[in-house]
C-alpha cells in the first residue's frame, strides 16, 4: 500500500524539543530522516532512532553540500532560539538546491525574513497551534493533525461512518480509494502500527493516514458521515 508519500526524503538541521518532536512524526509516518546537529550529545541521543544522525554545522555551505542536503525532498530548519542560524541555514539550504525548506520562526519579523530569503514554508509555534485548535473545532472527528511538509499531511482519525466498519483494509483499499495510506489503526488504546491488508477496521476505531493535505481532509469528512 505505497505509494508517492512513502517515497519521500527528510532532513531536520537542529535538534530542540521541535525538531525532535518532529523527527518523531516523521518516524512514525515510516519516513526516511536524516538529523542534524553540532552537538555531539543530542545527536549520540537519536542516532538509535533515525536513518542517519550526522554532527555537523548547519550554517556552514561546505558540511550542507557534504550532506547533499540539496538531494532530500524536504528540509525543516529548527534551530529554536538561534534566529541567526536558522536565517543563514535557510539561505544556504536554497542556494544547495533543496526544493522544500520549513523553518521555524520565533516571531513574526523572524518569519517576514525567513519568507524574503526564500523559505518555501515558516512555522510560527504560537500562530501555527491558535491555527491548529482552529481546525480541530472546524474537522472535531481528526485527533491529531501534523504538517509534514508544505503539502503532506499526517492524520489520526476517528472512524464514524457505518459504511468503514467491520471492513479489512484490503476490502476499503484508501490508497487507491482516497489515495492515503493507512500506517496505523489504534483499537481499544492499542496500536497497531504496521497494519497488514487483512486487519479490520472496528467501528469508532482512530486510524492514522498520510497524503496530501486535501486527500487527508477529504477522507476525514468521509470517515465522520454517519448514515
Amino acid at each position: 500500500m505505497a505509494n508517492s508519500h512513502q517515497q519521500q526524503s527528510f532532513a531536520v538541521l537542529g535538534i530542540g524539543k521541535f525538531g525532535l518532536a518532529l523527527t518523531m512524526a516523521l518516524l512514525k509516518a515510516n519516513q526516511d530522516v536524516l538529523v542534524v546537529d553540532s552537538n555531539e550529545e543530542v545527536i549520540n541521543d537519536v542516532a538509535h532512532l533515525v536513518t542517519h544522525a550526522v554532527i555537523a554545522d548547519a550554517t556552514d555551505e561546505d558540511e550542507l553540500r557534504d550532506l547533499d542536503i540539496g538531494a532530500f525532498n524536504h528540509v525543516f530548519v529548527t534551530m529554536g532560539e538561534n534566529v541567526e542560524g536558522s536565517i543563514i541555514t535557510t539561505m544556504l539550504a536554497k542556494k544547495i538546491g533543496a526544493p522544500d525548506v520549513t523553518t521555524r520562526a520565533n516571531n513574526h519579523n523572524h518569519r517576514l525574513v525567513l519568507e524574503k530569503i526564500g523559505a518555501d514554508h515558516v512555522i510560527e509555534p504560537e500562530q501555527d497551534m491558535a491555527r491548529q485548535l482552529i481546525f480541530h473545532q472546524l474537522h472535531p472527528n481528526i485527533v491529531n493533525y501534523f504538517n509534514l511538509s508544505k503539502d503532506v499531511s499526517l492524520g489520526e482519525v476517528k472512524v464514524e461512518n457505518p459504511n468503514f466498519f467491520n471492513k479489512s483494509l484490503g476490502e476499503l483499499d484508501f490508497c487507491k480509494n482516497y489515495n492515503v495510506n493507512v500506517i496505523g489503526i489504534i483499537h481499544d488504546g492499542k496500536l497497531n502500527q504496521v497494519p497488514l491488508a487483512t486487519d479490520i477496521i472496528n467501528p469508532h476505531d482512530h486510524i492514522t493516514l498520510i497524503g496530501s493535505n486535501e486527500d487527508v481532509q477529504k477522507i476525514n469528512e468521509t470517515l465522520q458521515e454517519n448514515k
